[in-house]
């Protein structure tokens, strides 16, 4: 190992270690926060070198017991994220996690097994208000929104779209509107929890599925994931959060996906700007998901939070208003004295030399 990087990795953990046994911190920041450092857990083999164990052991010793001690408090095996989730009947369902005291997390996954999870009235209304019921929640740090299994035989989904055979069935302009107001809301309901959103997809995400993925803030994808917005096939436009894809892909980019109505695979729609990540399989899905919760419950959680309302602005207001909503959000970081602030920034500041 390149001795640099070890002693460097060897400074963070003495810093961590050092605020923390002088309590300027809580010890559940310590393992978010170390990880976000290092990009290691207690576990890595680097942490357990003899030449680690020499030159600080109390210090590994310490930093084992804290992070031992979060992990030990998280609910079951490695969360799931993937379609492989155990979710049969159609409708949405929640999991709820304390990945540690005052860190919680959810799952949103959408079920629809035999119907490639496609979305109805019934399953966007329970994703509307599973959503709502998240926002209320002071200590949620993160959200993951996944397909469930589909039935064996059929492929592999995401969200398939929105339900053909009920869009069939609109005979009014009213109604019509209706329903697409209905896909709207539910996307809105997902850019209104006040923490980010991961989007893990497997397989298809098309149409109404593509347009609640833009919706989320971060999403990661499979190499098998195909991704498509089919509408003018059949009949009508692509409408609501598909008016996100231009700031995600660009114009042009939005034209051909639209108009052409062709479907891309992973490794297109990460550089084009559509997917922040691409991993090799399910297995590898669930490790990356569960390591960027694990690094957003480490930040500030109302940096996090701030940083989420600031993004939204950013997106609808000129260069000059998205730069002094900026100072207002940096000056009510301090409103209380600046405790979030001073408590992170403490680490740094009373490091050991």
């Amino acid at each position: 190992m390149d001795c640099c990087l070890e002693t460097a990795r060897v400074q963070t953990f003495r810093i961590a270690v050092a605020a923390a046994s002088s309590r300027t911190v809580q010890a559940r920041s310590i393992y978010g926060s170390v990880r976000a450092l290092t990009g290691y857990s207690s576990t890595a083999p680097w942490l357990r070198t003899a030449s680690v164990q020499q030159a600080m052991p109390a210090t590994a010793r310490r930093v084992q017991q804290l992070t031992g001690h979060l992990q030990t408090r998280t609910v079951g095996q490695q969360r799931s994220y993937s379609s492989s989730s155990d979710v049969k009947e159609p409708g949405v369902a929640v999991t709820k996690h304390e990945l540690s005291p005052g860190n919680n997390i959810a799952t949103i996954t959408v079920s629809s097994p035999a119907k490639l999870n496609i979305v109805n009235t019934s399953i966007l209304d329970q994703l509307t208000a599973a959503c709502n019921a998240l926002s209320s929640d002071s200590n949620l740090r993160a959200v993951t929104l996944t397909g469930g299994a589909t039935t064996p035989g059929k492929a592999a989904s995401f969200i398939g779209g929105a339900d053909i055979r009920e869009m069939h069935q609109l005979s009014s302009s009213d109604e019509a509107r209706a329903f697409i107001s209905r896909i709207h809301h539910t996307c809105k309901a997902l850019r209104d929890l006040p923490v980010p959103v991961i989007a893990c997809i497997h397989g298809f995400s098309l149409g109404a599925g593509l347009e609640i993925m833009a919706a989320c803030d971060l999403r990661i994808a499979t190499k098998d994931s195909t991704f498509g917005m089919p509408e003018v096939k059949v009949g009508i436009p692509s409408v609501v959060e598909a008016a996100l894809l231009p700031s995600l892909i660009g114009m042009g980019r939005t034209r051909r996906l639209l108009y052409l109505a062709e479907n891309i695979d992973a490794a297109t729609a990460e550089r084009w700007g559509l997917l922040e990540q691409v991993v090799d399989d399910e297995l590898a899905l669930n490790e990356v998901a569960n390591d960027w919760i694990e690094r957003l419950a480490g930040m500030g959680p109302k940096a996090v939070r701030s940083q989420k309302r600031l993004m939204l602005r950013w997106e609808e207001c000129t260069v000059e208003k998205g730069i002094q909503a900026g100072v207002e959000a940096f000056g009510e970081a301090f409103a209380d004295g600046g405790k979030e602030p001073k408590e992170f920034m403490g680490w740094f500041v009373n490091r050991r030399k």
